[in-house]
């Protein structure tokens, strides 16, 4: 298993004037990043790519909603 710092954002729907993307930071130790993320998002569909030695993976939601999460291994 690895530890990952997670950076993980989120498009919400905007009401009462809040940003339409939640953002969080956590630490994560998992086998592999991609099956933590299909497990998160049961059905949903995934596109993976990285950008040096982060792995991003999006997430495409109903309608116009999305998550992103971005592993950077520790």
């Amino acid at each position: 298993m690895k530890t990952y710092e997670l950076v993980f954002e989120e498009k919400q729907p905007t009401c009462g004037g809040k940003s339409p993307v939640n953002t969080s930071i956590s630490m994560v130790t998992i086998e592999d990043p991609l099956e933590y993320v299909k497990a998160k998002e049961p059905g949903a569909e995934c596109t993976m790519t990285t950008e040096g030695d982060t792995i991003i993976i999006e997430v495409k939601r109903v309608r116009d909603m999305w998550a992103r999460y971005e592993f950077t291994e520790d």
